[in-house]
């Protein structure tokens, strides 16, 4: 069952399945813990997560349900004394897994799997190329060269880097692209600040408000046309949460999934899942799979409707 991710050029507005991509993912947020304190992240701090022998059974769920990728998330998922075994066992049952990471936490047991694995793939998180700079979005010392070594000790034609993309950083996106590409990494992902409609981000109210303006974005992506011409060939750049293609269908509920640290399964990490939680309340992740495949008949509320849906119908849109 395994595959492998599509490395394309794309601007889309999902952020957990390509456009052209098939087959059902699950984004799995093993843990809200976090050893950084980034202020444009939307993961609510949860203070629970389930000790290693429940996560198992959700991997062995997962399996059941017949998903085909399973990207592993947090906070930092590294920081979960159950990851590697969760890992193994996803892996063994022929799905995909991606680990979501930071970049900044030496796991030489997960790292040695990964290598040996030959199918993980991990995205790591690198905001800026400057080394000050990190250390101040992150609010820990030494973390691009964590980061970079991180980098060293994993299968590079396997790893993405994700850079998300705010007023505190969109002066240094160019320098992230070189930093990226002079390290062999085969992908780039520059994502604009999302987040639900109705949850606290972790650090503020809506870390929403940290996004760069309509002319920043004109520039964005003037600069990533350039990088992609220089780059061809050696760098894939993907955008998400910036525009959305005429031809994307949001598929939370369907084909995307959310499992919370307390295996709680939801269409998605941008839809109202208040309701969603009650709705499938006492079903084991693969019911509660099975129950959105069955119930769920086109896409949920979510923070990305409005976009979707002007871009499926503009003559809707005034101005």
């Amino acid at each position: 069952m395994t595959t492998q991710s599509l490395v394309l050029n794309e601007d889309q507005f999902c952020v957990y399945r390509s456009v052209e991509s098939a087959g059902t993912r699950v984004l799995w947020e093993l843990t809200s813990a976090c050893n950084l304190k980034c202020e444009f992240c939307l993961v609510e701090m949860k203070r629970k997560q389930l000790p290693a022998d429940a996560v198992l059974r959700i991997a062995d769920d997962l399996v059941a349900a017949r998903v085909d990728k399973v990207l592993l998330s947090g906070g930092e998922p590294l920081l979960h004394p159950g990851v590697e075994a969760v890992m193994r066992r996803l892996c063994e049952a022929g799905v995909l897994v991606k680990l979501l990471t930071n970049g900044t936490v030496a796991n030489p047991a997960v790292f040695d799997y990964i290598r040996a694995s030959g199918s993980i793939e991990v995205s790591l998180s690198v905001p800026t190329a400057d080394p000050r700079a990190a250390d101040a979005i992150f609010k820990s010392p030494d973390t691009l060269a964590r980061i970079a070594g991180t980098i060293a000790e994993l299968p590079t034609a396997r790893l993405n880097v994700i850079c998300a993309v705010s007023r505190m950083n969109v002066d240094g996106v160019a320098d992230v692209i070189d930093w990226v590409a002079q390290r062999g990494v085969p992908c780039l992902s520059l994502t604009d600040i999302f987040k639900d409609p109705v949850s606290p981000a972790r650090f503020r109210d809506d870390c929403r408000d940290l996004r760069i303006d309509a002319e920043q974005r004109r520039a964005l992506f003037a600069l990533v046309a350039r990088k992609r011409e220089q780059y061809h060939g050696r760098l894939v750049i993907r955008t998400t949460q910036f525009v959305a293609q005429p031809c994307e269908t949001c598929m939370a509920g369907r084909t995307v999934f959310y499992v919370d640290p307390m295996g709680a399964v939801a269409p998605c990490t941008v839809t109202d899942n208040r309701p969603w939680r009650a709705a499938t309340a006492g079903l084991r992740v693969d019911g509660a799979i099975a129950w959105y495949r069955r119930e769920l008949t086109g896409a949920p509320a979510s923070s990305c409707s409005a976009t979707l849906a002007a871009v499926a119908a503009p003559e809707a849109v005034t101005s």
